[in-house]
Protein backbone atom coordinates (compact mmCIF):
# COMPACT_ATOMS: atom_id res chain seq x y z
CA UNK A 1 0.00 0.00 0.00
CA UNK A 2 1.07 3.56 -0.65
CA UNK A 3 0.26 6.01 2.14
CA UNK A 4 -0.43 9.73 1.97
CA UNK A 5 0.12 11.42 5.32
CA UNK A 6 -1.49 14.86 5.46
CA UNK A 7 -0.09 17.16 8.15
CA UNK A 8 -2.00 20.47 8.57
CA UNK A 9 0.08 23.20 10.18
CA UNK A 10 -0.50 26.64 11.70
CA UNK A 11 1.92 28.11 14.27
CA UNK A 12 3.03 24.66 15.39
CA UNK A 13 6.30 25.58 17.10
CA UNK A 14 4.42 26.25 20.36
CA UNK A 15 3.77 22.53 20.92
CA UNK A 16 7.43 21.62 20.82
CA UNK A 17 6.24 18.64 18.79
CA UNK A 18 6.79 19.62 15.17
CA UNK A 19 10.33 18.34 14.74
CA UNK A 20 9.49 15.18 16.70
CA UNK A 21 6.50 14.60 14.42
CA UNK A 22 8.58 15.06 11.27
CA UNK A 23 11.28 12.71 12.56
CA UNK A 24 8.60 10.21 13.53
CA UNK A 25 6.98 10.36 10.10
CA UNK A 26 10.24 10.01 8.19
CA UNK A 27 11.13 6.95 10.28
CA UNK A 28 7.86 5.13 9.53
CA UNK A 29 8.42 1.96 7.53
CA UNK A 30 6.43 1.73 4.30
CA UNK A 31 5.82 3.49 1.00
CA UNK A 32 4.69 6.99 1.88
CA UNK A 33 4.42 10.63 1.00
CA UNK A 34 4.23 13.30 3.68
CA UNK A 35 2.33 16.43 2.66
CA UNK A 36 2.62 19.31 5.13
CA UNK A 37 0.05 22.01 4.35
CA UNK A 38 0.96 25.20 6.20
CA UNK A 39 -1.06 28.38 6.49
CA UNK A 40 0.76 31.68 7.10
CA UNK A 41 2.43 31.30 10.50
CA UNK A 42 4.17 33.79 12.75
CA UNK A 43 6.58 31.44 14.51
CA UNK A 44 8.77 29.92 11.81
CA UNK A 45 6.70 26.76 11.27
CA UNK A 46 7.12 27.10 7.51
CA UNK A 47 10.90 27.40 7.81
CA UNK A 48 11.16 24.21 9.86
CA UNK A 49 9.01 22.35 7.33
CA UNK A 50 11.07 23.60 4.39
CA UNK A 51 14.29 22.59 6.13
CA UNK A 52 13.03 19.03 6.57
CA UNK A 53 11.70 18.92 3.00
CA UNK A 54 15.15 19.85 1.73
CA UNK A 55 16.58 16.83 3.55
CA UNK A 56 13.88 14.22 2.95
CA UNK A 57 12.40 13.64 -0.48
CA UNK A 58 9.18 12.16 0.91
CA UNK A 59 8.20 15.47 2.51
CA UNK A 60 6.34 18.02 0.41
CA UNK A 61 5.46 21.45 1.81
CA UNK A 62 2.40 23.28 0.51
CA UNK A 63 1.98 26.92 1.48
CA UNK A 64 -1.72 27.53 1.80
CA UNK A 65 -4.28 30.29 2.05
CA UNK A 66 -6.60 27.90 3.88
CA UNK A 67 -8.51 29.50 6.73
CA UNK A 68 -8.98 26.42 8.91
CA UNK A 69 -7.60 22.92 9.50
CA UNK A 70 -10.28 21.21 7.41
CA UNK A 71 -9.30 23.26 4.36
CA UNK A 72 -5.63 22.45 4.91
CA UNK A 73 -6.40 18.75 5.11
CA UNK A 74 -8.50 18.86 1.95
CA UNK A 75 -5.75 20.70 0.05
CA UNK A 76 -3.33 17.97 1.01
CA UNK A 77 -5.77 15.20 0.06
CA UNK A 78 -6.37 16.84 -3.33
CA UNK A 79 -2.71 16.61 -4.38
CA UNK A 80 -1.88 13.32 -2.69
CA UNK A 81 -1.44 10.05 -4.57
CA UNK A 82 -1.62 7.26 -2.00
CA UNK A 83 -4.21 4.51 -1.78
CA UNK A 84 -4.57 5.27 1.93
CA UNK A 85 -4.94 8.72 3.48
CA UNK A 86 -3.82 9.40 7.05
CA UNK A 87 -5.14 12.62 8.57
CA UNK A 88 -2.36 13.56 10.96
CA UNK A 89 -2.92 15.74 14.02
CA UNK A 90 -0.22 18.44 14.39
CA UNK A 91 0.34 17.76 18.10
CA UNK A 92 0.34 13.95 18.04
CA UNK A 93 3.02 11.30 17.56
CA UNK A 94 2.34 8.03 15.75
CA UNK A 95 3.58 4.69 17.10
CA UNK A 96 7.30 4.66 16.38
CA UNK A 97 8.19 3.04 13.07
CA UNK A 98 5.25 0.63 12.78
CA UNK A 99 2.21 2.89 12.25
CA UNK A 100 1.83 2.21 8.53
CA UNK A 101 2.16 -1.53 9.03
CA UNK A 102 -0.59 -1.40 11.66
CA UNK A 103 -2.84 0.50 9.24
CA UNK A 104 -2.13 -2.05 6.53
CA UNK A 105 -3.20 -4.83 8.89
CA UNK A 106 -6.54 -3.10 9.51
CA UNK A 107 -7.33 -2.21 5.91
CA UNK A 108 -5.96 -5.50 4.62
CA UNK A 109 -8.58 -7.25 6.76
CA UNK A 110 -11.37 -5.65 4.76
CA UNK A 111 -12.09 -2.58 6.86
CA UNK A 112 -12.26 0.83 5.18
CA UNK A 113 -11.27 3.26 7.91
CA UNK A 114 -10.00 3.44 11.44
CA UNK A 115 -7.76 5.18 13.96
CA UNK A 116 -5.17 4.55 16.63
CA UNK A 117 -5.59 4.15 20.36
CA UNK A 118 -5.09 7.40 22.25
CA UNK A 119 -2.87 8.65 25.07
CA UNK A 120 -1.58 11.96 26.41
CA UNK A 121 2.03 12.84 27.09
CA UNK A 122 1.51 13.53 30.82
CA UNK A 123 0.06 11.29 33.51
CA UNK A 124 -3.12 12.47 35.23
CA UNK A 125 -6.16 10.42 36.19
CA UNK A 126 -8.56 12.61 34.22
CA UNK A 127 -6.42 12.49 31.07
CA UNK A 128 -6.06 8.71 31.38
CA UNK A 129 -9.84 8.46 31.74
CA UNK A 130 -10.32 10.78 28.75
CA UNK A 131 -8.16 8.54 26.56
CA UNK A 132 -9.91 5.39 27.82
CA UNK A 133 -13.33 6.92 27.15
CA UNK A 134 -12.23 8.13 23.74
CA UNK A 135 -11.06 4.64 22.71
CA UNK A 136 -13.74 2.48 24.29
CA UNK A 137 -16.87 4.62 24.14
CA UNK A 138 -16.45 7.41 21.63
CA UNK A 139 -14.76 5.33 18.90
CA UNK A 140 -15.89 1.76 19.55
CA UNK A 141 -19.49 2.47 20.54
CA UNK A 142 -20.32 5.81 18.93
CA UNK A 143 -18.00 5.64 15.90
CA UNK A 144 -16.67 9.17 16.49
CA UNK A 145 -12.95 9.62 15.81
CA UNK A 146 -11.23 12.85 16.80
CA UNK A 147 -8.22 13.95 14.77
CA UNK A 148 -5.84 13.36 17.67
CA UNK A 149 -6.41 9.64 17.04
CA UNK A 150 -4.84 10.20 13.59
CA UNK A 151 -7.67 8.62 11.55
CA UNK A 152 -6.90 6.81 8.30
CA UNK A 153 -9.09 5.66 5.42
CA UNK A 154 -9.09 4.16 1.99
CA UNK A 155 -8.86 7.08 -0.42
CA UNK A 156 -11.95 6.19 -2.44
CA UNK A 157 -13.97 5.54 0.70
CA UNK A 158 -13.02 8.96 2.09
CA UNK A 159 -13.91 10.58 -1.24
CA UNK A 160 -17.45 9.14 -1.11
CA UNK A 161 -18.28 11.53 1.75
CA UNK A 162 -16.54 14.53 0.19
CA UNK A 163 -13.39 14.30 2.33
CA UNK A 164 -13.22 16.61 5.39
CA UNK A 165 -16.22 18.91 6.08
CA UNK A 166 -15.26 22.58 5.88
CA UNK A 167 -15.92 23.54 9.51
CA UNK A 168 -13.80 25.47 12.02
CA UNK A 169 -14.41 22.90 14.76
CA UNK A 170 -16.02 19.46 15.13
CA UNK A 171 -15.12 18.73 11.53
CA UNK A 172 -13.80 15.38 12.76
CA UNK A 173 -17.15 14.61 14.42
CA UNK A 174 -19.14 15.41 11.28
CA UNK A 175 -16.69 13.42 9.15
CA UNK A 176 -17.07 10.44 11.49
CA UNK A 177 -20.86 10.65 11.33
CA UNK A 178 -20.75 10.58 7.53
CA UNK A 179 -18.29 7.69 7.37
CA UNK A 180 -20.23 5.71 9.99
CA UNK A 181 -23.28 5.68 7.74
CA UNK A 182 -21.22 3.48 5.45
CA UNK A 183 -18.90 1.58 7.81
CA UNK A 184 -17.81 1.53 11.45
CA UNK A 185 -14.21 2.52 12.34
CA UNK A 186 -11.67 0.03 13.63
CA UNK A 187 -9.00 0.82 16.24
CA UNK A 188 -5.51 -0.25 15.23
CA UNK A 189 -3.24 -1.94 17.76
CA UNK A 190 -0.83 0.97 18.15
CA UNK A 191 -1.16 3.97 20.45
CA UNK A 192 -0.61 7.62 19.53
CA UNK A 193 0.63 10.23 22.00
CA UNK A 194 -0.97 13.69 22.02
CA UNK A 195 0.35 16.85 23.64
CA UNK A 196 -1.61 17.85 26.76
CA UNK A 197 -0.26 21.39 26.48
CA UNK A 198 -3.67 23.08 26.41
CA UNK A 199 -4.77 21.17 29.51
CA UNK A 200 -1.59 22.25 31.29
CA UNK A 201 -1.84 25.89 30.21
CA UNK A 202 -5.54 26.35 30.95
CA UNK A 203 -5.78 23.94 33.86
CA UNK A 204 -6.77 20.30 33.39
CA UNK A 205 -10.22 20.55 34.99
CA UNK A 206 -11.03 23.93 33.45
CA UNK A 207 -10.12 22.78 29.95
CA UNK A 208 -12.00 19.51 30.38
CA UNK A 209 -15.13 21.47 31.36
CA UNK A 210 -14.71 23.72 28.33
CA UNK A 211 -14.54 20.66 26.08
CA UNK A 212 -17.78 19.32 27.55
CA UNK A 213 -19.50 22.70 27.14
CA UNK A 214 -18.45 22.81 23.49
CA UNK A 215 -19.91 19.35 22.87
CA UNK A 216 -23.23 20.41 24.38
CA UNK A 217 -23.25 23.53 22.19
CA UNK A 218 -22.44 21.42 19.13
CA UNK A 219 -25.50 19.24 19.73
CA UNK A 220 -27.59 22.40 19.92
CA UNK A 221 -26.26 23.41 16.47
CA UNK A 222 -24.43 26.53 17.68
CA UNK A 223 -22.38 28.21 14.92
CA UNK A 224 -19.01 26.35 14.60
CA UNK A 225 -17.13 29.62 14.03
CA UNK A 226 -18.38 30.96 17.35
CA UNK A 227 -17.59 27.66 19.10
CA UNK A 228 -14.07 27.63 17.72
CA UNK A 229 -13.43 31.17 18.95
CA UNK A 230 -14.55 30.04 22.39
CA UNK A 231 -12.26 27.01 22.17
CA UNK A 232 -9.19 28.77 20.83
CA UNK A 233 -9.50 31.92 22.94
CA UNK A 234 -7.43 33.76 20.31
CA UNK A 235 -4.66 31.14 20.37
CA UNK A 236 -4.80 30.41 16.60
CA UNK A 237 -4.95 26.64 17.08
CA UNK A 238 -7.00 25.69 14.02
CA UNK A 239 -7.90 29.11 12.65
CA UNK A 240 -5.85 32.31 12.51
CA UNK A 241 -7.78 35.21 14.04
Amino acid sequence: MQFSIILPCLNEIRHGYLESILNNLVSQNGEKEIIAVVSASDDGTDRVLEEYASQFAEIQVVRSLARNRAQRLNEGIAISQGEVVLLHHPATLLPEGIALQLIEEVLGSGYQWGAFQHSFDISHWLLRFTSWYSDNVRVKQKGIVYFDHCPFADRQFLATVGNVPDLDIFEDTVLSDRLCRLSQPVIAKGKVTTSARRFQQRGIYRHAMLNQLLKICYHFNIDPQWLNRLYEQKSSINVKY
